[in-house]
This record gives C-alpha cells, sequence and structure tokens, in this order.
C-alpha cells in the first residue's frame, strides 16, 4: 500500500499525488504529459459473476466521471478502445482493467515460480487479500513521467456488485445487493491511474478505506476535482511536483532501470467480508 504526504501546498489543498519514492515525499510526483489521450481497454473476460454486461457499463460509468473532470478543466482525455483478449499486464500504454477469478496461492501443477510475477503468467490475483483492488503504474524513474497503469479487482476475495440498491447486509452478500461496487472502485482506481495517491479525508473518492456496500466514492469529492484543473490545466503543460516536466524520450534514465512500476493498492474494505 503506497502513501504519499502532501508537502509542497498542503494548505491549499488536501489531494495527495504518488511520487518517484514513495518513502520520500518531497521527491517528484507521477504525471501524464499534457494532452495524452489514455486508452483503456476492459478484458473480453469482464466479470462472469455479475449479471450481464453490467461490469462493463459500470466501468464505463467511473469513466463518464473522471471524463466530465477532464473536459471541465483538464488536458488529458481517456478513451475506451476495443476489449482485449490479454490477461498480462504490460508496460504498452494502455490502461488494462481485468477482473482475477482466481488467487495465486490456489494456482497448482505447477505453483508459481515467481511470485512478483505470478499473477500475469497464471492469470491470478498476487495481492493483499484484503485489498478490493490493485492499480500498477509504470514511469520514469528519473523525471517521474507515466507511461503505463493497469488495474486488476480482486474477485477470488469479494463480490463485486453492478446494483445501486438494496445494500447487502451481513451475511447475506451476493449479486443482487449492493456488496463491493464496480463503479465505486474503478472511480478510486482510475485516481490512481491519473497520479492521485490516497487521501487522509474520509470523504474522499481517493480514502483507501471502503465500506461495505459504498457507492459514495462513484463521484468526485471536490479535492480530486482541484487536482485534475492544479496538474493537468487545460491549453497548458502537465504541473510536477519537483522537477521540471521532461518531453524527452521514456526509458532512457542511465545508471538504474528506467522504467519502474509501483503498485498502488486501491481500496481496502474497512469490515473485510469473506467471500461465502
Amino acid at each position: 500500500m503506497l502513501t504519499a504526504k502532501v508537502v509542497v501546498a498542503v494548505l491549499l489543498s488536501q489531494y495527495v499525488r504518488t511520487r518517484v519514492d514513495k518513502n520520500d515525499p518531497t521527491s517528484q510526483c507521477l504525471w501524464w504529459k499534457e494532452d495524452t489521450v489514455i486508452e483503456v481497454q476492459q478484458s473480453e473476460l469482464g466479470n462472469p459473476e455479475t449479471p450481464g454486461e453490467t461490469e462493463y457499463a459500470a466501468i464505463d460509468a467511473a469513466l463518464a466521471t473522471w471524463t466530465t473532470q477532464l473536459e471541465l478543466c483538464g488536458s488529458l482525455r481517456f478513451q475506451e478502445i476495443a476489449r482485449s483478449p490479454s490477461r498480462a499486464l504490460a508496460d504498452d500504454g494502455k490502461t488494462l482493467v481485468l477482473f482475477r477469478q482466481v488467487d495465486c496461492d490456489n494456482v497448482t501443477n505447477p505453483p508459481c515460480a515467481d511470485p512478483k510475477t505470478c499473477g500475469s503468467e497464471r492469470d491470478c490475483w498476487e495481492h493483499s487479500n484484503g485489498a478490493l483492488a490493485i492499480t500498477t503504474t509504470s514511469f520514469d524513474a528519473t523525471t517521474g513521467r507515466i507511461s503505463d497503469s493497469d488495474i486488476e479487482l480482486n474477485t477470488p476475495h469479494f463480490i463485486f456488485t453492478t446494483v445501486d440498491f438494496p445494500r447487502c447486509v451481513d451475511p447475506f452478500f451476493d449479486v443482487t445487493c449492493v456488496a463491493s461496487d464496480v463503479q465505486n472502485t474503478l472511480t478510486h482506481e482510475l485516481g490512481h491511474t491519473l497520479g492521485l495517491g490516497h487521501s487522509p479525508d474520509l470523504a474522499s473518492t481517493m480514502n483507501a478505506g471502503s465500506s461495505p456496500a459504498e457507492t459514495s466514492k462513484r463521484s468526485l469529492d471536490a479535492d480530486s476535482k482541484r487536482f485534475v484543473c492544479d496538474a493537468y490545466p487545460a491549453g497548458k503543460a502537465t504541473r510536477t511536483c519537483v522537477l521540471p516536466a521532461y518531453d524527452g524520450e521514456l526509458g532512457k534514465a542511465t545508471g538504474c532501470t528506467a522504467i519502474p512500476a509501483v503498485q498502488l493498492a486501491g481500496l481496502f474494505w474497512l469490515l473485510r467480508r469473506r467471500r461465502r
């Protein structure tokens, strides 16, 4: 779980930007170059547990929420492209959204050779059982410029739903009531894709905690909206945190790995619900 703290203009903003060094809140933040079109691909498999194609519609709704704000004052754009057959994360400039169906701990015949790459190699959930979703972002280690971001949802440990009501009541959780809301989760995760970290504000779209049957994160709070205007002002260069924006080619840093990846634990249930 990556946590960042606002150091610059902390009195003016409660949003938190992710950083090149998660342990150094004064390091460069992560950012997309202005006018970037972020291509989003949903997996062809979708989520077999939700009825019909409602999971796709819920993800579209989350994209629309951010798109509305980006069109109001930002320079970036989300563009959904054809669904992907791939189940592997790749630094290919496309934001793949997929529901992992199996926990990597249950993968056998043979078991995973490397836990760090098991998820993509064996199409399984390799992260914390308590995380609803994980966003993995690739970026330039020197400049903080983002090149790719992918989103995985934790289906082995949570029941994802797409209905608006009624709320599920423990111990009765299934897809006919609101349990782990897809739109709620994706709106939060797309904030990570744009470069937002977790906010300490309990009312924020980017707060790390998620209560059972929560839908409040479907909407953007005022600070998350302001982040778009501040970081990606329409018609202007992206505003970074420490260093001038870098317009050169990605992947040319010397002396270290040029394109690392950081995994942002999206949402944790405050009261975790075990699957039946």
